[in-house]
């Protein structure tokens, strides 16, 4: 977990991205957050809709769409990271997966 800091740095340097992030994320049967599928880069909720729609015509059924800041996309970026590399190490992959 050593080059999160070479990632950082980007991170802070890319306010560019502020208005442009996008969550693809399943939801309850009331409309609510349940859990996060995938980041979209768009200049706008329609256009991530249509990314996601491209992908899975019916993913409306189960799974919304939502703005984002670069705080969260980061924070959620570390939390994957860091869940990632503790499953590589309990799995012996250490050595297996190169990073």
């Amino acid at each position: 977990m050593d080059n999160i800091g070479m990632v950082e740095k980007d991170y802070n340097d890319n306010e560019d991205l502020e208005g442009h992030i996008f969550e693809l994320y399943e939801k309850t049967p009331n409309r609510e957050f349940k859990s996060h599928v995938q980041f979209i880069k768009a200049t706008s909720l329609c256009e991530a809709e249509d990314m996601a729609l491209e992908v899975n015509p019916d993913y409306w059924r189960t799974r919304s769409v939502r703005p984002v800041t670069v705080e969260y996309a980061w924070n959620a970026f570390t939390q994957l990271y860091y869940s990632y590399n503790i499953a590589k190490s309990v799995l012996g992959l250490d050595d297996f997966c190169g990073d």
